[in-house]
């Protein structure tokens, strides 16, 4: 008997809207969001226990910092309903295939206090509406890049959190090339 493995590649870049947000420095200081490194994330399944298993902290992260004067909520999501085929636009992947943790690396404590941190212990899983990552805690999250850092670990097929509950291998996806843009928003909290 012959297995034959289906190998596809997954590319997502991380945009910022303007409208919203832009990357430091101004036109608007009030408000930014800096992504200092991994703008494009690409995940390569080529392995049977990454169609089984996923692939999840293999150097798949986005750091960014975000400078406020006003509390801030951050909220991310993709710019189409699924995942389309480069070479087949009729293969695609669900969304909710990729997911992130967020870990804070700034000095406002994402413990509640100043930060509500709702991608810190299980990855959130993407969508193609806005889901809140980080909001404002009970005391305030104003401040720059040194007090809100942030690594996104980005994760593909691992089931975890709120994530497609069925392997990659199960969903019977066509071997392809997927390009996705993820929209990052930094927003004010009323």
């Amino acid at each position: 008997m012959k297995l034959n493995l289906l190998t596809f590649l997954l590319i997502i870049i991380l945009g910022i809207p303007a409208s919203k947000a832009q990357d430091i420095p101004p036109p608007n200081p009030e408000l930014a969001i800096n992504i200092v490194t991994g703008q494009s994330i690409l995940f390569r399944f080529d392995e049977m226990s990454e169609y089984i298993n996923g692939i999840m902290n293999a150097g798949h992260s986005t750091f960014i910092r975000i400078l406020s004067i006003e509390d801030w909520q951050l909220q991310f999501k993709a710019d189409q309903i699924e995942f389309y085929g480069t070479s087949n636009p009729a293969n695609t992947i669900p969304l909710n295939n990729v997911g992130v943790i967020v870990v804070s690396t700034g000095t406002n404590p994402d413990d509640g206090s100043s930060i509500v941190n709702l991608a810190q212990t299980l990855p959130l899983a993407l969508e193609s509406v806005d889901v809140t990552l980080l909001t404002k805690g009970t005391g305030s999250n104003i401040g720059g890049g040194l007090r809100n850092a942030f690594t996104l670990n980005w994760e593909m097929g691992t089931l975890r959190g709120n994530m497609n509950p069925n392997t990659m291998l199960d969903q019977h996806l066509g071997a392809d090339i997927y390009n996705l843009d993820i929209i990052l928003t930094v927003s004010w909290v009323p």
